[in-house]
């Protein structure tokens, strides 16, 4: 008996101890992002500020739009690998729904995690799917963002000498660097066919979905340093973004909050941008993603009222 209430009593030290690890870990992010835009914000002036007028508003709307169909390239892409995984009749506007849901979680929780758990629990449950084949999908699409990422990187390094000659980047290290992500691509299909049935005709599909997704960011900001007469091209933006986006996966700050913004700031540093223009621009691209969320916000707690009221179909 007495064992027994000694196992119980273990178990709750253990549950205690966990979740005092989560809130810890929780709080450190917080801090992280709150000290690197603080450190960012030390870096506005006025000049930048007043470069802000009324007419910024359009700009934000178009880059709305511009985010809302990435999402929506995103979402064909996520109902493509559903449809391998398993063929089902997957509603394509339930899915963007889902991820506009997701975009909302991937705001307030770190990295992007939070927005793929919701993901998962939404198209699990609203096509009995099984959580170990919606995790395939999810884990699919994530290999596939990123491998469009950096062959985006790659292409971009072609053109860029500047970046080449900061990083000592030559042709030849493009080369390999590229030849090494294909084989790897290899390598990933082969793993990947133990749990489905992958074709490259469908891995090339997917990539170039992922590759339209990925573009929004690098449009959008291009939007906003057009705002503000910044000397940057997109395809300057082709080399920032995607060390953007992998510093954001990476769960050191609450939704890659700071650390988007810090790594963008560099990057664009690296062209001559003035820090203070370049913190604007990254803050403004962030404002955007938060609109986004907000439409994902408005989507979550309608779904939940559906969910007492019917649940899903």
């Amino acid at each position: 008996m007495s064992d027994g209430i000694e196992a119980v009593a273990s178990a709750d030290e253990k549950v205690e101890t966990s979740g005092a690890r989560r809130l810890f870990l929780l709080i450190a992010k917080i801090v992280v992002s709150f000290t690197l835009l603080a450190y960012l914000v030390t870096k506005l002036d006025f000049t930048s500020l007043a470069k802000l007028h009324g007419d910024v508003v359009w700009y934000i709307l178009v880059s709305s739009i511009v985010m809302l169909a990435a999402l929506g390239f995103m979402t064909v892409r996520w109902r493509f690998v559903l449809m391998l995984i398993e063929a089902k009749n997957y509603s394509l506007r339930m899915l963007y729904e889902f991820y506009l849901i997701g975009s909302f979680f991937n705001i307030f929780i770190p990295g992007a995690i939070g927005g793929d758990a919701m993901r998962l629990y939404y198209v699990s449950k609203a096509y009995h799917l099984s959580k170990a084949k919606s995790l395939l999908a999810v884990f699919i699409e994530r290999v596939a963002g990123l491998f469009a990422l950096g062959l985006i990187l790659m292409f971009s390094l072609l053109f860029n000498e500047t970046i080449r000659s900061r990083l000592d980047f030559g042709f030849t290290l493009i080369a390999v660097s590229t030849l090494g992500m294909l084989m790897a691509l290899v390598i990933a299909k082969y793993f990947i066919q133990k749990k489905m049935t992958i074709g490259y005709k469908d891995m090339a599909v997917v990539l170039l979905l992922s590759g339209l997704g990925q573009f929004g960011d690098i449009v959008i900001s291009y939007i906003f340093v057009q705002y503000f007469n910044l000397d940057i091209t997109i395809l300057n933006l082709m080399s920032i973004m995607p060390l953007v986006y992998v510093a954001t996966v990476v769960p050191v700050s609450l939704g890659g909050v700071g650390v988007r913004e810090g790594v963008m700031t560099a990057g664009m540093a690296l062209y001559g941008v003035d820090v203070s223009d370049a913190v604007m621009v990254s803050f403004l691209l962030y404002l955007v993603k938060i609109v986004i969320g907000l439409a994902g916000w408005f989507l979550y707690i309608r779904s939940g009222k559906k969910e007492k009221e019917n649940g899903y179909a």
